[in-house]
């Protein structure tokens, strides 16, 4: 696994968000209509983002699939035709960035290596920020060759 640390500037996006748990199944209850609404709007995005806002149950090691969380599905915009979207912040920082290959079925995969391989000897642990997936307009999630960078937030262990 190769991970890299970068360190981001705030970023002010727009989206829609839904509070849900893992079990809950609801990702496409949140990207389908966020979607539409971007092609009703004439928004043709090459940059997608996924965002999780897990709070401290995850940087405590409390998370299971019941637990509940903010997930949000984000563009960059520079538009006065948001009607029906939200401003979304994404906190600035320090982020280990890492790619998943494949579909969505090997996530979870990707997501231990990096709990249970990298994290554990890289120095760092997680951090109370937003965790997130970026990816382009011609992801599918059940494609084996779909790519996403996901960002988990980290700081250096004392």
């Amino acid at each position: 696994m190769v991970v890299k640390i970068r360190e981001i500037q705030p970023k002010e996006l727009v989206g829609q968000k839904i509070v849900t748990s893992i079990s809950k199944k609801e990702t496409s209850k949140l990207w389908k209509p966020f979607r539409e609404i971007l092609k009703e709007k004439d928004l043709f995005p090459n940059l997608f983002y996924s965002i999780h806002r897990y709070g401290k149950a995850m940087q405590e090691g409390n998370f299971s699939s019941d637990t509940l969380f903010e997930k949000c599905a984000a563009i960059e915009v520079d538009s006065d035709r948001l009607d029906g979207l939200e401003k979304i912040s994404l906190e600035g920082g320090k982020y280990a960035v890492f790619e998943h290959s494949g579909s969505v079925s090997k996530f979870q995969q990707t997501m231990q290596r990096f709990y249970q391989e990298w994290l554990p000897k890289s120095g760092y642990g997680l951090d109370n920020r937003a965790h997130f997936e970026t990816f382009d307009e011609h992801y599918d999630p059940f494609s084996e060759s779909s790519v996403e960078l996901i960002w988990i937030p980290i700081k250096a262990l004392e």
